[in-house]
């Protein structure tokens, strides 16, 4: 992989490239977009670019042949940390940042970073499910985020700024990416194995997912397309059934088989094809009366409900109460 072959984020490689050629390059960054935009292969090209042992990161063409940048692709380059959330867990541990408790700031992600390069002059950071920082977790990094190492680059990759604690916002520059257009996005989402030729499609389904390319891959499978069309004429309807509604989801969700990995795909898929639903349903009310207040309340009901699948909350419970909640159409009074 080299720059020539990211689709998209042209304005995000221009400014990193202005800033290392001004060398003015140093500090955190926070990359925030949909899953599957490219934030990850971007931070690896970024790492290529400055520990490549061959071109100087200024050209921005990495070499790719060299034993820095095969490591870098491999990952197991020593001056290239990652830090990701176990796939058992909710959240990033602390220990995984800041060692653990009776080796406190003497391992961990934190103390890594200040290391001294051991083969290149930069050490690259990525903290991976950024959404994903408890309050702590994200306490125990503020010092190192404000005062990072003057050979060190941070990046931590999320889906949303607002889903960053302000205290992260403010110490990190914000980078933001959005899904490409037109046949960059039909690439895209072969990439991610849909074989898809038509562009309205594919721009269509990464509109219904919210720009997450991997819900986008689902909703163009086959068996996405009948389920979406019963799942959306249950949500168009004025009385929502919220019993036929998780029955229908359940069902869908459980035929991705038993790993957690695959139904937890489902369970966003569904979700966001639930909050563009109703985000149009706003668009369309706003545009001839004031917007419903049930509207706006189930479009807040879908968007917490894809929370809590990040959170890994029961499927059978999430399902029962959401359907429960968008029947009811508003908050449940105290």
């Amino acid at each position: 992989m080299n720059w020539d072959q990211l689709l998209g984020h042209q304005q995000q490689r221009e400014w990193f490239a202005h800033a290392i050629a001004k060398r003015r390059l140093g500090g955190a960054f926070l990359f925030v977009g949909p899953r599957g935009v490219g934030k990850q292969t971007f931070a690896m090209l970024l790492a290529k670019t400055l520990l490549c042992e061959v071109n100087p990161a200024s050209e921005m063409q990495p070499c790719g042949q060299c034993e820095a940048c095969v490591q870098v692709e491999a990952d197991t380059h020593p001056d290239w940390l990652q830090v990701a959330k176990p796939a058992d867990k909710s959240s990033l541990p602390v220990e995984l940042l800041i060692g653990r408790r009776e080796a406190r700031m003497q391992e961990g992600f934190c103390h890594d970073i200040h290391l001294r390069p051991f083969r290149g002059r930069r050490r690259i950071g990525i903290i991976h499910d950024a959404d994903s920082l408890s309050i702590e977790a994200a306490n125990c990094m503020l010092k190192t985020l404000e005062e990072p190492p003057a050979a060190a680059v941070i990046i931590l990759i999320g889906t949303s700024a607002q889903r960053q604690l302000p205290t992260i916002r403010s110490r990190c520059r914000t980078i933001r990416f959005a899904p490409p257009e037109g046949q960059a996005a039909v690439e895209l989402l072969r990439r991610h194995g849909v074989e898809i030729a038509d562009v309205q499609e594919a721009e269509q389904a990464l509109e219904l997912s919210g720009g997450d390319v991997h819900q986008a891959a689902g909703l163009l499978g086959e068996d996405a397309g009948e389920f979406r069309s019963v799942f959306t004429n249950l949500l168009d309807r004025s009385l929502i059934d919220g019993v036929s509604l998780a029955k229908i989801v359940s069902d869908y969700v459980n035929e991705a088989g038993k790993d957690a990995a695959p139904r937890r795909a489902r369970m966003r898929e569904v979700f966001g094809i639930a909050v563009q639903h109703f985000r149009r349903q706003m668009r369309a009310l706003a545009a001839t009366e004031r917007p419903s207040d049930t509207a706006m309340y189930r479009l807040d009901r879908c968007l917490e409900a894809l929370r809590e699948v990040d959170r890994n909350a029961n499927q059978a419970t999430l399902l029962e109460s959401w359907g429960v909640d968008l029947q009811r159409g508003s908050p449940q009074s105290v």
